[in-house]
C-alpha cells in the first residue's frame, strides 16, 4: 500500500470516530477529497482586505507535497498568503497574481494541521476563489498549477 492509500485509509478511520463533530468529520472529508482529485477551489471571505481560512487536523502519513496556489483570474491586486502548518510549524509564504500559479512543495509529518491568512492589496470585500493543485507524486509541474474550471468554471 502507497503513503497516499495509508494516508486515505487513516483518513476513513477518522470518520468512525464517535467524538468527532459532523462538521470536523465533513472538513476532513473536504480535505482528503480534493487531495485525492489533484487539487479543488477554496472559497474564502475577505472582509476589508483579509481573510482566514483553517483545515481540521488530518493524517499525511508524512507525504511530500508539490502543488500549486493560483487566485482566481477575475481578482485583482496580488495576495500575500501565509500558510502555517501547525504539528511541525513549518511556515510557507507566497504572494500570488491573479491567474499566475505559484508552486509549492512541501514535507509533512504523520499529521497536519494549516491555517493560513490572506492579505488583498485592495481593503474591500470580496469571495477569494482560490485553486490549490496538488501532485501527491511530489513533482510539481505546471498542470498542478492549471485550476480546473469545469463546467460552470470556479
Amino acid at each position: 500500500m502507497n503513503r497516499f492509500a495509508l494516508a486515505l485509509f487513516t483518513g476513513v478511520a477518522l470518520f468512525a470516530v464517535p467524538d468527532a463533530s459532523a462538521q470536523e468529520r465533513a472538513g476532513v472529508a473536504d480535505v482528503l477529497s480534493g487531495m485525492r482529485n489533484g487539487g479543488g477551489w477554496v472559497e474564502v471571505p475577505i472582509a476589508e482586505g483579509q481573510g482566514s481560512f483553517s483545515t481540521v487536523r488530518v493524517p499525511m502519513m508524512a507525504l511530500t507535497i508539490a502543488g500549486c496556489v493560483n487566485v482566481w483570474h477575475g481578482h485583482s491586486g496580488t495576495w500575500a498568503i501565509e500558510a502555517r502548518e501547525q504539528v511541525l510549524g513549518s511556515v510557507l509564504r507566497v504572494e500570488a497574481k491573479p491567474g499566475v500559479g505559484v508552486p509549492f512543495e512541501h514535507d509533512f509529518g504523520m499529521q497536519a494541521q494549516v491555517d493560513i491568512d490572506f492579505r488583498w492589496s485592495e481593503a474591500r470585500d470580496t469571495t477569494l476563489m482560490l485553486w490549490v493543485g496538488l501532485d501527491l507524486a511530489g513533482e510539481g509541474g505546471e498542470s498542478v498549477c492549471a485550476p480546473d474550471y469545469g463546467d460552470d468554471g470556479p
